[in-house]
């Protein structure tokens, strides 16, 4: 097979896979199948399934977690011409907005969840605690709140907010900025605060969702500055020895 066949076959399977996403057959949060699995259905080399996939996460439609698997995202592609819009803003400018956004996300959320954005809530979490579980050190896992946040986001029913949440976390992707928050983020309190989160809004608790979404970005911010990462339940940890937390 030549170069240009290989490529076009790439382009066939991404169109194929994208589609499933786009037709809500892969939900977002969804684990979709393995590399090994998708080369035997659709009949093309492990390497051109691994391409498309690649395309999709750049695309900002699936993230692909070490040792967990590729999860579903975005059922639309991220606009190029917003995200280079964005990039033109300050880390703390970027993370600002996303506060406000995945408050308002999350209040919409405990109003408004589905079953199958109530499955998918609980996977991600599931998929992060497996992460943690496994780590050499668990508080050192560099879990990454984007997916639990997306869905979040997809739950709220409102198109757009979600479109803007996605966005905003493709141009954190792109800064760096994601994997900062999450090198310095305590993995075991963020788990917690994740856990709090999905309590409130399985609960249709708006008011509860709504604040426990503000002091879990307001942990993330902080680690944009100097100060130590200090949540609630850092707090109360024994080993911990913090200094005071920034007003």
């Amino acid at each position: 097979m030549n170069q240009s066949s290989g490529s076009a076959l790439a382009r066939l399977t991404l169109s194929r896979l994208r589609a499933r996403i786009s037709s809500g057959e892969w939900p977002i949060g969804c684990r979709i199948p393995t590399e090994p699995e998708l080369s035997a259905e659709l009949g093309v080399g492990r390497s051109t399934v691994r391409e498309a996939i690649r395309s999709l996460a750049t695309l900002g439609m699936v993230e692909t977690l070490t040792a967990r698997g590729t999860f579903v995202r975005s059922s639309t592609a991220a606009p190029s011409l917003l995200l280079d819009a964005l990039s033109s803003y300050s880390p703390t400018e970027l993370v600002g907005v996303r506060r406000a956004l995945d408050v308002e996300a999350a209040q919409s959320a405990a109003a408004n969840w589905t079953r199958e954005h109530l499955e998918a809530l609980e996977s991600a979490a599931a998929a992060e605690m497996e992460t943690v579980r496994d780590a050499a050190d668990p508080s050192r896992a560099g879990v990454r709140c984007s997916l639990f946040h997306g869905v979040i986001a997809q739950a709220s029913g409102n198109r757009l907010l979600f479109d803007l949440v996605q966005n905003l976390s493709m141009a954190l992707d792109a800064s760096g900025l994601n994997d900062r928050i999450a090198e310095n983020m305590d993995a075991v309190a963020l788990l917690s605060e994740h856990d709090r989160l999905l309590t409130a809004i399985r609960a249709r608790d708006v008011g509860a969702a709504a604040h426990l979404m503000a002091l879990h970005l307001d942990s993330q911010m902080r680690t944009l500055t100097q100060d130590p990462v200090m949540t609630e339940l850092a707090a109360l940890r024994p080993d911990s020895n913090p200094r005071p937390m920034p007003a």
